[in-house]
């Protein structure tokens, strides 16, 4: 019986790991991409603006561009982004209007005050991004309350222009794994009450189940006689499909955006 729970234990927490680890990869690609993508496109939409100045109001954005070389920001007046580059002597003005088009994953595109210039949530354009985003450190990477739920959120200043990119998606992880290990935890004690008299062909029923949850994530129901133990297999195996599928959404997404990419970069 201690062979077969060693088994039982170690093949579970080796699953949930390998699937953990593989979940916690795709979602840092997936948002490595997503801040490559925003990116691209901004940097697409300013350079396609960028002209010779010819309205009053944008004059004092070329002695910021003198000054600094370059400057992105929001204009309270007009209600719009203000970009200016100074390129050998000649100043360039551009005043875009960001609509980037993505969707899928949250993201905004801040000045460096952290004025959002663009957003997938529309509302915080003009704002401080320290209303939403106020727990995000000045690292790569963070988890963060965001919206109530745990995100995982990456970040990226452009050398370019200075504006900064902030790339989100909800985290997929911890508490489906909670869960897993809690119920492993509750069949390694249900079958360390069965009978030891019935403990060869209970052992080979349960090992035999416990391989087919991990290599199909379904169990024939009638071999498992204790109720209480073939309902939290049954429940374990549907949790272990559910996180295959997490895997799979999560690297078509990844597939998707990529290609995206591939078909923006061409076009450019």
């Amino acid at each position: 019986m201690l062979a077969l729970l060693f088994f039982v234990f170690a093949m579970l927490i080796f699953h949930l790991y390998d699937w953990s680890a593989g979940l916690e990869r795709l979602q840092e690609q997936f948002l490595d991409l997503c801040l490559v993508a925003i990116e691209l496109q901004t940097e697409k939409l300013v350079e396609g603006s960028l002209k010779d100045v010819s309205s009053p109001e944008l004059v004092r954005y070329t002695e910021i561009a003198k000054r600094l070389g370059g400057y992105v920001g929001f204009d309270p007046e007009l209600k719009k982004t203000v970009v200016a580059v100074r390129r050998d002597s000649n100043v360039k003005v551009a005043v875009v209007d960001l609509k980037l088009g993505f969707e899928g994953f949250v993201y905004y595109v801040c000045d460096p005050s952290g004025v959002v210039l663009a957003s997938s949530n529309k509302s915080m354009v003009g704002k401080n991004i320290d209303a939403v985003l106020s727990d995000l450190s000045n690292l790569t990477s963070s988890l963060i309350k965001y919206e109530g739920k745990k995100y995982l959120f990456k970040q990226k200043n452009n050398e370019q222009f200075g504006f900064r990119v902030f790339v989100g998606t909800a985290y997929k992880n911890d508490r489906l794994q909670s869960y897993l290990i809690f119920a492993v935890a509750i069949v390694l004690f249900l079958v360390g009450l069965i009978p030891e008299r019935k403990t060869d062909k209970t052992e080979e029923k349960i090992e035999r189940a416990i391989k087919n949850i991990i290599e199909k994530h379904r169990f024939d129901e009638a071999t498992i006689k204790n109720p209480a133990l073939r309902n939290q297999l049954s429940r374990l195996a549907s949790k272990l499909e559910r996180s295959d599928r997490m895997l799979r959404e999560t690297a078509e997404k990844l597939e998707n955006l990529k290609q995206l990419l591939e078909k923006r970069k061409a076009g450019s």
